[in-house]
């Protein structure tokens, strides 16, 4: 735990450096003195490490960090020369494909030779793995592109971007009736926060288009914690090392989630509040005192007051917490004492901007504003079962379709693949290797999703967690599926199938996937073969589980290698 507290300490300090490190405007993103600079920072920590003689483990897992560090640094730099010199040299960019997917997945295994295995560092690997993509992809991609809801950073706009200078510009939430300005209906939090760095940026020099660039930095940043709070709420769950990291390499790696850890809308700081909330649940059912009813209270208030999706957490925490009390029912005038500290810093934070939104304006609470049903995305004409077992023209494309009512998606469970592999953007058949690459991830992740909803199943029934945790998460899947399914048959639109609104119970059943594998391949182990088996057959079933492994292995490391050149290949296309 101490460990993963001190990469994250790491990973925040390096979002700070990059800030002054990169620039939007050279081709090269980082210059040479920039480059020199990184190379001598990772070479001081290593040697600090030395000299304070510090575990061979961690002076191992601090090395290897850095070694990804540079070679992602060496990436941006050759990749932005050749976003704007990518026409002069078409077959250097799809060389340049191969050889970065040849590299990480070597890398993949080089790391688990040097660990003897999937350990601790594994893991921590592949989260510092998932948070150096989202840096190359928010240095490569600027901050308009592919992004939802934004507007423009410029008086009397809209969206998110208009919603933000107008804090930063009169140091205040606007006074204007939220249901008729697109997006102000959104609880504060994230536009006052990128309000206030844009302040900061300014107080370095950096104008407001630039500011607006800086702000994907912070994005990155709550995409990356989230995943390590996923990660903590794994080991409070006593997910095996193997399933955890299994299930954070396809999280981490997912090419919607690198996308949108640049995203400038709300989901992203709301989604890590909502992740810290039910992490801090767990800490607390395991020592219910004050200290954590707090940080519960103000994580969950938070969320909400980032995004009113943030109460999804809300079924799952009342679980703990009423068993909690029940358990405990002879102290009940504690629990009672503590229930009461957290509603009443929880619920004025999450929700008293809705309650002035209603007495100024009567905004309904769970106000949003829609589209209207000519636009060429609505799918209302598919309705019921059609929108998850019609598959008549769901793969006519591989990405997403918005144009014409008839030719828009709206086959769920198959968009939702679509915007795991390529988000909003159409691009996998522009050159050939983005095609090999978007075609095997998108048939990749359509069968995870399969492997997911098995998985969850064969978990639930395991033996290795108890029906309360089981439970607990249980809770946080289907409270997100079903509001997330309600949502697309209300508001029956392309757009409305967006992952961003599941992401946190998607990256949960990514855990569960891994951990259920894993298990299975524990209960599997050859100690457990028949005893009255030949020794030729007790040889074969070992071989077959290190096949299986191997397999497993192969198959995290090709999809990881494969979502590197995704990115890498997108962000040299898209301008």
């Amino acid at each position: 735990m101490k460990k993963d507290n001190s990469m994250m300490a790491a990973i925040a300090a390096i979002s700070v450096l990059s800030v002054f490190l990169f620039s939007q405007e050279e081709p090269e993103k980082l210059s040479p003195g920039g480059f020199l600079l990184l190379i001598l920072i990772a070479a001081g920590v290593n040697g600090y490490c030395l000299v304070r003689k510090k575990s061979r483990e961690n002076r191992r897992l601090v090395l290897l960090c850095s070694c990804m560090g540079i070679f992602t640094a060496g990436l941006i730099v050759l990749a932005g020369k050749l976003k704007y010199h990518g026409e002069e040299y078409p077959g250097i960019i799809v060389w340049e494909g191969i050889i970065v997917f040849l590299a990480v997945l070597g890398w993949c295994f080089v790391c688990l030779r040097a660990e003897g295995g999937v350990t601790e560092n594994t893991v921590l690997l592949i989260l510092f793995g998932g948070f150096l993509i989202r840096v190359f992809y928010v240095v490569l991609t600027q901050s308009h592109i592919l992004q939802n809801d934004l507007g423009n950073l410029a008086p009397d706009d809209y969206g998110h971007m208009g919603y933000v200078y107008y804090i930063y510009a009169n140091g205040r939430i606007p006074d204007l009736n939220p249901m008729d300005y697109y997006q102000y209906y959104q609880p504060p939090l994230h536009h006052a926060v990128c309000a206030a760095l844009l302040k900061i940026f300014g107080f370095f020099g950096f104008g407001l288009q630039e500011g607006q660039e800086l702000l994907q930095i912070p994005a990155v940043l709550y995409g990356t914690m989230a995943l390590f709070f996923v990660n903590k709420i794994g080991l409070r769950l006593r997910l095996p090392v193997a399933g955890r990291a299994v299930g954070l390499g396809f999280a981490a790696f997912l090419p919607f989630g690198i996308m949108s850890g640049g995203a400038l809308n709300n989901d992203g700081l709301m989604q890590l509040l909502m992740v810290m909330a039910l992490y801090f649940t767990m800490v607390w059912y395991e020592n219910p005192g004050y200290k954590e009813i707090i940080l519960m209270a103000v994580c969950i208030g938070c969320s909400m007051m980032a995004k009113l999706s943030g109460a999804l957490a809300a079924p799952a925490m009342a679980i703990l917490m009423l068993w909690k009390a029940w358990q405990d029912r002879a102290h009940v005038k504690v629990y009672v004492k503590q229930f009461l500290c957290f509603g009443l810093i929880a619920f004025p934070l999450g929700l008293w901007y809705s309650v002035l939104r209603y007495i100024q304006f009567r905004m309904p609470f769970g106000f949003i504003s829609t589209l209207p049903i000519d636009v060429e995305q609505f799918v209302g004409g598919h309705m019921g079962w059609a929108r998850f077992l019609d598959f008549s023209q769901a793969f006519q494309s591989l990405s997403l379709r918005w144009g014409g009512r008839e030719g828009a998606d709206y086959n769920i469970p198959v968009t939702m693949v679509k915007y795991a592999v390529f988000g909003e953007a159409d691009c996998y058949r522009i050159n050939s290797v983005l095609y090999i690459t978007g075609t095997g991830l998108f048939w990749a992740t359509f069968l995870l999703g399969i492997l997911m909803a098995v998985a969850f199943a064969v978990w639930m029934v395991q033996r290795g967690n108890t029906v309360l945790e089981k439970t607990f998460v249980a809770a946080i899947v289907v409270f997100s599926m079903f509001s997330y399914v309600k949502f697309n048959l209300m508001y029956p639109f392309v757009c409305t199938m967006n992952l961003r609104y599941i992401q946190v119970a998607l990256y949960l059943c990514l855990m569960i996937l891994g951990a259920a594998a894993a298990e299975m391949v524990e209960n599997s182990s050859p100690a457990d073969c028949d005893v009255n088996l030949s020794a030729g057959n007790f040889q074969t079933c070992s071989n077959r589980l290190k096949i299986f492994r191997a397999a497993a292995v192969g198959f995290v490391g090709a999809y990881m290698a494969g979502a590197v050149v995704l990115i890498v290949q997108l962000d040299q296309l898209v301008h």
